[in-house]
């Protein structure tokens, strides 16, 4: 069977549907029209129905559907770029006020002195000596040695010493000398039976100096109970921070 074939027996059975409605229309009409009253006997029957009209014009928009059920979560997507650094916020208003801290230590500066005397004379000597002093007044930081007669720094700073002492029937001269260099003398000559001379320094030493009074060669000095040659030396100020 072609094409055509079918197509023909297709419109023939459309149309016996067609025409077994339109029986089935009239004769329903009829019954109706023999069930009414007088007034309608003097009309006919009706025709046969028209044809479809057009399609009319679209009509208004209708209200928003009810909203649809949530849908499933999707999967987390990849981690997107960093963004640009955002502008820098108000600024903020002035906190409270902190508690009250504990009480700082107060730095002490370190105390060093010392004054000595010699009780003993000593006779002209044949080469340079160093004077001991075995008198200790004071010895404030133990920086005076009654062993080695010598002064040794154990706090860099600036320093005073002070150097005196008294001939008899000799000449004099003692220097005050910082580790081997000399820094100042004292000098008396035998003009007179007893002459004292001193001298003192202001110098900067540091940590492991030596500071000691050396008798020169040729010379003698004295010194009795009553303590005539003496030796001092205190801190001015330390150069610790």
């Amino acid at each position: 069977m072609n094409t055509n074939m079918v197509f023909t027996l297709f419109v023939k059975f459309y149309i016996v549907v067609g025409v077994f409605q339109l029986c089935q229309t009239l004769a329903q009409q009829h019954e109706q029209i023999q069930s009414e009253s007088c007034t309608h006997c003097c009309n006919g029957i009706p025709g046969i129905p028209g044809i479809p009209g057009t399609t009319g014009a679209l009509g208004p928009k209708g209200d928003s559907g009810l909203p649809g059920l949530d849908g499933e979560v999707g999967t987390t997507g990849e981690k997107g770029d960093k963004g640009n650094t955002g502008k820098p916020g108000p600024k903020g208003g002035q906190g409270s006020k902190g508690d009250t801290g504990s009480p700082g230590q107060v730095r002490q500066p370190p105390k060093v002195a010392f004054s000595v005397a010699k009780t003993t004379g000593i006779d002209q000597v044949s080469a340079d000596t160093v004077v001991i002093y075995d008198k200790v007044f004071s010895n404030i930081g133990n920086g005076y040695s009654t062993v080695s007669g010598k002064f040794t720094c154990d706090v860099s700073g600036t320093y005073v010493f002070m150097i005196s002492a008294i001939r008899k029937n000799s000449n004099l001269l003692v220097c005050l000398i910082k580790n081997t260099e000399k820094l100042t003398c004292a000098y008396a000559n035998t003009r007179s039976p007893y002459s004292t001379a001193s001298n003192n320094v202001i110098i900067d030493v540091e940590q492991g100096d030596e500071i000691w009074v050396r008798l020169g060669d040729g010379h003698a000095l004295h010194s009795n109970e009553n303590r005539f040659t003496t030796f001092a030396g205190y801190l001015l100020f330390s150069n610790q921070d």
